[in-house]
């Protein structure tokens, strides 16, 4: 039972990786091309504070307010 599901763990884990790389590679491609419509659509789904600490920490005290209004 235990060998189940950790097989079912590692194969949800590779297909996941798998749907990040190619998340990646769209976003690679669509900043080549000029087209980051749909990055900044689904970068409004993320978390602000993942938002803020993806950037490089100098900026953070930048946007620290918006933590507050959330």
């Amino acid at each position: 039972m235990m060998l189940k599901l950790k097989m079912k763990k590692m194969a949800f884990e590779d297909l996941f990786n798998e749907l990040i790389e190619d998340v990646v590679d769209q976003i690679d491609s669509d900043i080549v091309h000029k087209d980051v419509e749909a990055l900044e659509e689904l970068l409004r789904f993320c978390p602000i504070e993942n938002l803020i600490n993806y950037l490089p920490e100098e900026k953070h005290d930048n946007f620290k307010n918006l933590l507050k209004w959330t």
